[in-house]
């Protein structure tokens, strides 16, 4: 599903994704749509979440194939089963590093998971 046009604006100045010589580091991305909305669970939210990072990439030519690190943030750690098995329909074993972190709160009070990733493109 492309989130292209529900993509929410940054709530700051600061760019989806950003390209550093062979790198591509995509910001913190949540299920936060245009609207203002967040949408269901933290499974729902995880799927709109690697939706987007897909989404980020693909504007620079890379797709979630080309990630090798991501950082998750779960508001409550209770629902990291949910997240993970959303997380392994797009990642395997030999996906991305990831490191999972519980975090006070996000910000929208309807926000369970945001993650951030690191792609390895190199320009052509």
């Amino acid at each position: 599903m492309s989130t292209t046009a529900t993509q929410a604006k940054p709530l700051g100045k600061y760019p989806y994704v950003k390209r550093a010589g062979d790198y591509l580091f995509v910001s913190g991305m949540s299920a936060r749509l245009a609207d203002g909305s967040v949408p269901g669970d933290v499974r729902e939210q995880t799927h709109v979440v690697i939706g987007k990072i897909r989404d980020a990439l693909q504007t620079l030519d890379a797709d979630l194939a080309d990630c090798v690190a991501i950082t998750s943030y779960l508001v409550n750690m209770r629902d990291f089963d949910g997240y993970n098995a959303v997380y392994g329909e797009y990642f395997s074993q030999q996906g991305p590093t990831r490191t999972t972190v519980a975090v006070h709160q996000l910000p929208h009070a309807d926000m369970l998971v945001e993650l951030t990733a690191t792609a390895y493109k190199p320009i052509e």
